[in-house]
């Protein structure tokens, strides 16, 4: 007989759409992209900081996401910068040691090379596709969603938990975020998207971390925090 905890936290499940990056021939036109190859407004510029140049991580094209980005749309274009010497130790508003653009249209948008200072990552165009399987919420945010007194005292139920309610890992939007360390945020941060360390790229956070995006549903401002190993 199924508990009612796993009850629970079957009908909230969400399945994600997942990060493609690289391994097909790169297509002309405005696309996703990681690592540069970014459209910009020319005559805003190449967004910069205190520290200058600010490095290109991701692009997404909202036409190319199945179902776009919530709280975004299905149009227009999402832009990720980070501060090329270092990242935020706590919970960053968008601008504090990063960067996030959104443009409700790509009119008028052009193609522009890195700047070299910031050329720290590999180009690769992306796809996405929704995953094949379901994001649940880890331990610690399941809790705010059911009661697992009884998986907790019982090891096996606990084993069963760890199979069955996972999560994707690597670069992703919507679904739940693939924490590695305890997540410490309150219910007002909806998360939107997981920017993992890749490979291909060699973007690496700290030791094989993960970045996280965050709407605020006090402010509507962007927020990130990251975690590693």
């Amino acid at each position: 007989m199924e508990i009612e905890a796993f009850k629970t936290l079957k009908e909230i499940g969400k399945t994600p759409v997942i990060a493609q990056i690289g391994g097909f021939r790169p297509e002309v036109g405005r696309h996703s992209w990681f690592g540069g190859h970014f459209y910009i407004n020319t005559k805003k510029g190449w967004p910069s900081d205190q520290d200058g140049y600010m490095i290109p991580l991701l692009q997404a094209y909202l036409p190319e996401i199945p179902g776009g980005i919530e709280s975004v749309g299905e149009s227009g274009m999402i832009q990720v910068f980070l501060n090329r010497k270092t990242l935020p130790l706590n919970l960053a508003k968008n601008g504090d040691g990063w960067k996030l653009i959104e443009y409700q249209s790509i009119d008028g948008l052009q193609l522009v090379d890195t700047p070299e200072e910031a050329r720290l990552l590999r180009e690769f165009q992306m796809k996405w596709n929704l995953s094949n399987t379901i994001d649940y919420p880890c331990w610690e945010e399941a809790w705010t969603y059911a009661d697992l007194t009884e998986v907790n005292e019982d090891d096996e139920m606990s084993d069963r938990f760890f199979d069955e309610f996972s999560r994707y890992s690597f670069t992703k939007i919507g679904g739940y975020a693939s924490y590695i360390q305890s997540p410490d945020l309150s219910e007002d941060f909806q998360f939107v998207m997981q920017i993992a360390s890749e490979e291909k790229p060699r973007f690496m956070v700290g030791d094989n971390g993960n970045l996280y995006f965050f709407r605020s549903l006090v402010d509507g401002e962007w927020y990130m925090k990251w975690d590693c190993f």
